[in-house]
């Protein structure tokens, strides 16, 4: 009876102890992490700080087996510890630590209802600036190739111009004005034409015949004769002087003015491929994913359906040329060489006949001149002067019937170009702005650079900002903007993920620039080390990556402006869709667009936002623009290293050191005070880990903690 009481007394105080062991141990592992780094909570995050954590479990465990103050106390169980380990990883610093602790820190300020509602004033759009992506992104394409062909015809032209115009001078020599006959003259002055050196041949002959038999000093027209060969010779020089570089240019200029109009054709061609490609356009499906989405809170009326844009783009093809124009060019420029083959054959005949007159009698000149007047004369007025059967004329007159446009689009271009410059003035004068932050970004970059090799990612240069001149580009790119943000949003409704608390979380703890300051620091009256400052751009920062003072500014500048000019024109295309030729409704909506973009800039600046369109009046601050462009750029794992950075800047405290989770183990024993041999034995038949040794139960106890 002794014995059974006494196990059973001896496994009573085995449970018991079992049961404390465990809940100091955990006890003791809460207290270590308890001594969290105060600095990193000022920003939601957790992770150990400096205190010994050894140090702290030690003290816990001791506290809790110190004797009892109650005077005669009976100690029931003697716990001694023997062995502790602890072990401390999992870096604040290490991407899936940070994403973990940001969506336990966000969780609980529902930021979802704020990005939700920005996205939720742009879905009354959707359908708008998908049909003006999709008009803008088609347009500038045939834009590009339209002026590239309308180029190259003029080119092709030219060089049949160019050609022409080496013979204008040939109609002069040859028959001055010219005649169906020529009439016999008397030898007077030197013949100043191939036709007066045929009328006075006659004279020439006779009174030739009356010197030859008379001595030198008794001839009698010995001048008249000279003056007479010397005029002959001038006229066959001239004509050989003409003949002979017309017929290189025409060889080369009407080659390169063939291989031009086959060019334009190929970009014809090209064009024609463009349109019939263009019918289907992949990024079109993020803008009906965003407008089709079901979301908490009341959007704004319908911008429209796009329609106006839809229609422009419809008239696409007639940019095209037709096929039969090119085969009538081609046939324009061989004719050209064709006729230029009769004139130079009839002109060297002719000149030929002028050699022969000093030297042989009976020269039949009157006819050759004759006939090369005749091909000559025709050449004249199909190619060279004006006139209804001036053929290159034609070509120009047929060509511009197909640019009824070309001159009001060209003024609009050359408008939008000089408001585009002024523009990218201001984005010069930004990108020139610096403060006494140099060294803080250096040493920035130096925390960016450790954490990404810490999680052993990729680097990426930032991207300098950049405001196209040519408005077409700009017009392009900023399109491609909203491309990317409402690729950006639809990724956002498709899984309300990580990225939605991370960008969050960058806009509850991270400062921003006052865009009204810089606007006034633009006019000359703000002060460049308070616009500069690191402390006043992070987020810029975070969304950009520019470890200079004013890369990240002039990047939010540019693409604030790019979504403005992007919205503006989607206006723009409706407001002037009725102008027809849609590539004067393109430049005209271009045009709109940059100069209400530059409007809404200084809006933003000065009343600290600006309505998102003239048919969604509904407000966006700056900070929603950077909400916004935070779902645009979409590289998580680089956005996390610069917040890391910035972290470590301001609490000086690096989070790749700083653990978040901690693991330890402890041994302890207590004496056993009946029949440990039988405790022994009974354990090794359980199986159990405990051990038994000079009369004491060891036994092992784990615990994990993580913030």
């Amino acid at each position: 009876m002794y014995m059974f009481v006494a196990v059973f007394i001896d496994y009573a105080r085995i449970a018991a102890f079992k049961v404390q062991a465990e809940r100091m141990t955990h006890a003791a592992l809460r207290s270590v992490m308890s001594a969290y780094d105060p600095s990193l909570r000022e920003y939601g995050l957790f992770a150990y700080g400096d205190s010994s954590s050894e140090a702290i479990m030690a003290k816990v465990l001791n506290d809790s087996v110190k004797p009892s103050a109650v005077k005669d106390g009976f100690p029931i169980l003697d716990i001694q510890w023997d062995t502790t380990a602890l072990s401390m990883d999992r870096e604040l610093g290490n991407y899936e630590i940070f994403n973990r602790q940001i969506q336990e820190d966000m969780k609980y300020r529902a930021p979802v209802d704020f990005t939700l509602e920005v996205v939720n004033r742009f879905k009354p759009m959707s359908e708008e600036l998908k049909e003006a992506a999709h008009t803008v992104d088609l347009l500038k394409k045939l834009q590009k190739l339209y002026d590239k062909r309308e180029k190259l015809l003029d080119e092709a032209i030219d060089n049949q111009t160019e050609s022409a115009e080496k013979l204008k001078n040939l109609p002069d020599l040859i028959m001055k004005p010219p005649s169906s006959a020529i009439y016999d003259e008397m030898l007077r002055e030197a013949p100043e034409t191939a036709a007066e050196a045929a009328a006075r041949y006659a004279d020439y002959l006779n009174k030739k015949q009356i010197d030859e038999g008379l001595p030198f000093t008794q001839q009698m027209y010995i001048v008249e004769l000279g003056r007479y060969r010397t005029g002959v010779g001038r006229v066959a020089t001239g004509i050989s002087m003409t003949i002979q570089p017309a017929f290189q240019t025409h060889q080369t200029k009407l080659e390169e003015a063939h291989a031009k109009i086959e060019e334009a054709r190929q970009i014809n061609e090209e064009m024609k491929r463009v349109i019939a490609e263009g019918e289907n356009r992949s990024q079109n499906a993020s803008y009906d994913n965003v407008g089709n989405s079901t979301l908490p809170g009341a959007s704004p009326s319908s911008a429209g359906r796009g329609d106006e844009a839809k229609s422009t783009r419809s008239l696409a093809s007639e940019l095209v040329r037709a096929d039969s124009l090119f085969d009538q060019l081609n046939g324009r420029v061989r004719s050209q060489a064709s006729d230029f083959s009769l004139v130079r054959t009839d002109s060297m005949e002719l000149n030929m006949q002028l050699h022969s007159v000093a030297a042989v009698n009976g020269v039949a000149i009157k006819p050759a001149v004759t006939q090369a007047s005749r091909t000559t004369e025709q050449y004249m007025n199909t190619y060279v002067r004006s006139g209804s059967s001036n053929i290159i004329m034609q070509s120009k007159k047929q060509l511009e019937e197909g640019r009824g446009s070309d001159a009001q689009r060209k003024a609009n271009d050359k408008e939008s170009k000089g408001k585009l410059k002024e523009v990218k003035r201001m984005l010069s004068q930004i990108e020139k702005g610096s403060s006494g932050s140099k060294e803080a970004f250096k040493q920035l970059e130096s925390y960016y650079n450790a954490n990404i090799s810490f999680n052993e990612a990729s680097r990426e240069e930032a991207k300098k900002a950049e405001i196209d001149g040519d408005p077409y580009d700009s017009g392009g790119n900023a399109m491609k903007g909203m491309d990317s943000l409402f690729g950006g949003m639809s990724g956002l409704l498709d899984s309300l993920g990580d990225e939605l608390f991370q960008n969050e979380y960058a806009l509850a703890y991270f400062n921003s620039m006052d865009f009204g300051q810089l606007f006034s620091w633009t006019e000359g009256s703000g002060d460049a080390g308070d616009v500069f400052k690191l402390e006043n751009q992070e987020l810029e920062y975070i969304v950009y990556g520019f470890h200079n003072p004013s890369g990240n500014i002039a990047a939010a500048y540019a693409e604030i402006f790019g979504m403005r000019l992007a919205i503006r024109t989607a206006e723009g295309l409706v407001k002037n869709s009725k102008l027809g030729n849609p590539l004067l409704v393109l430049s005209a909506a271009i045009l709109y667009g940059i100069t209400h973009a530059i409007a809404d800039m200084v809006a933003l600046a000065k009343e600290g936002s600006v309505e998102l369109s003239d048919y969604i009046k509904v407000k966006l601050t700056y900070r929603d623009h950077l909400r916004l462009f935070l779902l645009m750029h979409s590289n998580n794992e680089r956005k996390m290293s610069r917040m890391l950075a910035l972290i470590r800047m301001n609490t000086g405290v690096n989070p790749d050191e700083k653990q978040t989770y901690a693991s330890s183990t402890i041994r302890s024993s207590i004496k056993l005070w009946f029949l440990p041999g039988v405790a022994k034995s009974i354990g090794a038949v359980l199986g159990s880990a405990d051990e038994v040794e000079d009369g004491r139960l060891f036994i092992d106890r784990k615990a994990d903690y993580s913030y």
